[in-house]
């Protein structure tokens, strides 16, 4: 599939800018950004370490065997005390993180359990284990807690650390900057990184930061889409119905990504009574993009792209187009008032159609639309196939890491 963006980051109206070849469908232009290849598949985040406080390790008089139990009223000294075993004992080969205490003895602030390790439940009388520490990678939710022993005030998570599914913080615990806990889910500022990139409350089933990540989900397939040159990072994620991105692309040059959910109906107009969407987004107000409709028409080999722009940095981008003003100003079709630009890339013409207010939620009247541009323009006709409709963000820069959330999307069709 073919991909062209048609958005423009200077004042001159060129007929286009940046271009990228790629797979599936024609998913290009001003707003269905380059090539679509395979998906990537979402990267695990590394849990972060639970902090270890000086502890006290069992002196002399307890000492524990592989497997054997700890001597009673082992001295607490030295530093490095780690959470309990159950009843005193380690398995071979365990790694509990350090030494179970003997009866009586106090351990120190907080012993961290070991990457991957799992706190024994009930450690011996007078031990602790850090209740809420963080396991590392695969680690299980924190340990518990032995009876009389003092837990640490909560273990922390370090940046962008993971917890384990349902893993609990302790009584006080603090979480750290950017940390996530539960599944994924993010407790800090969003970054291109997974899970990260979603947005604080949001759990993602998928992420990718692949520049060519792709999730089929029913009828839907989800493309990060980073095709143009000089690009930043970018992460994509599905939450449900919900879909969006986080990306921090520099500015200067072209378009730089197009992120966007995709749908291919493969049926002739005239097929459908009715086509209609409806969409809701969230967009940062930093940066310079759109959001936009990408929809690709065609017969045989020649084919025809729609962009319908539904909200736009204003006077940062601009639509590919043969002149500087709209060939059509404030036309009403599809239920919105739109300027409406014709012009041509990569051998196919685009037709822009820039809604004249910003919207972040709308039903958009589709079928009415190609009726509109067939009964005008007269460049394509109802026996023309509908090929492709894609909707996202195409982004030319970032101010910082920002995010394009889409709450709900929606096509209905008779």
């Amino acid at each position: 599939m073919k991909n062209t963006f048609m958005a423009l980051t200077v004042t001159s109206f060129a007929a286009s800018i940046i271009s990228c070849s790629s797979t599936p469908a024609p998913s290009s232009n001003s707003a269905s950004g380059g090539g679509l290849g395979n998906g990537g598949v979402a990267g695990a985040s590394q849990g972060g370490n639970s902090a270890t406080s000086s502890g006290g390790r069992t002196g002399a008089g307890g000492t524990t065997a592989a497997g054997g139990a700890i001597g009673v009223a082992g001295s607490t000294a030295g530093t490095g005390g780690g959470a309990g075993a159950m009843g005193g004992m380690t398995g071979p080969g365990g790694q509990a993180g350090g030494e179970a205490q003997g009866s009586g003895g106090l351990t120190g602030t907080g012993g961290r359990p070991g990457s991957g390790g799992t706190s024994a439940a009930g450690g011996a009388s007078g031990g602790t284990s850090q209740s809420g520490g963080a396991s590392g990678l695969g680690g299980t939710t924190g340990g518990m807690m032995g009876s009389g022993g003092v837990s640490d005030t909560g273990g922390k998570t370090g940046q962008g650390g993971a917890g384990a599914t349902g893993g609990a913080t302790a009584t006080g615990g603090v979480t750290a900057t950017g940390g996530s806990s539960g599944k994924g889910g993010s407790s800090g500022p969003v970054t291109t990184s997974c899970p990260g990139a979603a947005p604080a409350g949001i759990t993602p089933d998928w992420c990718s930061c692949d520049q060519w990540g792709q999730l089929t989900k029913g009828d839907a397939t989800y493309y990060n889409d980073i095709w143009g040159s000089g690009a930043g990072p970018q992460c994509i994620w599905v939450a449900g119905d919900q879909w969006g991105t986080t990306a921090n692309h520099p500015s200067g040059g072209g378009v730089k990504s197009y992120p966007n959910i995709s749908f291919s109906p493969g049926k002739a107009l005239d097929a459908y009574n009715t086509y209609t969407s409806s969409f809701q987004i969230t967009v940062p107000s930093g940066g310079a993009w759109e959001v936009a409709y990408d929809i690709w028409v065609q017969s045989g080999s020649t084919q025809i792209e729609i962009m319908l722009w539904v909200n736009y940095t204003k006077g940062v981008v601009f639509p590919a187009s043969s002149t500087s003003n709209p060939a059509v100003s404030n036309v009403t079709t599809g239920g919105h008032a739109w300027d409406v630009y014709y012009g041509a890339y990569g051998g196919h013409d685009v037709i822009s159609l820039l809604r004249t207010t910003n919207t972040n939620s709308a039903t958009v009247d589709l079928k009415d639309i190609f009726n509109w541009l067939i009964t005008n323009k007269k460049t394509f006709n109802s026996s023309w196939t509908l090929y492709q409709v894609q909707f996202g963000p195409e982004i030319v820069s970032d101010s910082g890491a920002q995010s394009f959330v889409v709450n709900s999307f929606s096509i209905a069709s008779s």
